[in-house]
């Protein structure tokens, strides 16, 4: 049988334990609470969603240039390597 002292040393320890997984989560949730973007609950203005839809028509193009270039590389025949 576990002496007074065997048990106490484990209470303390796994309150410590306790008290540290509960105050990370805590600074967890603070920490994620900052990080996100404060929305003021009216949406995007009309001229913010032209701005990102520009932005957003931009990007299609560059995907579609990328997406040719590399498929060109593909199609030029390789240099064999020397052996």
């Amino acid at each position: 049988m576990p002496d007074f002292e065997s048990i106490i040393k484990f209470l303390v320890l796994f309150g410590g334990f306790l008290g540290i997984v509960i105050g990370a989560g805590f600074g967890f949730k603070s920490l994620v609470r900052r990080s996100r973007p404060q929305v003021d609950g009216g949406g995007d203005t009309p001229e913010r969603l032209k701005e990102l839809e520009g932005r957003l028509a931009e990007l299609e193009e560059r995907l579609d240039f990328t997406e040719r270039a590399l498929a060109d590389v593909r199609a030029r025949p390789q240099i064999p390597a020397k052996h």
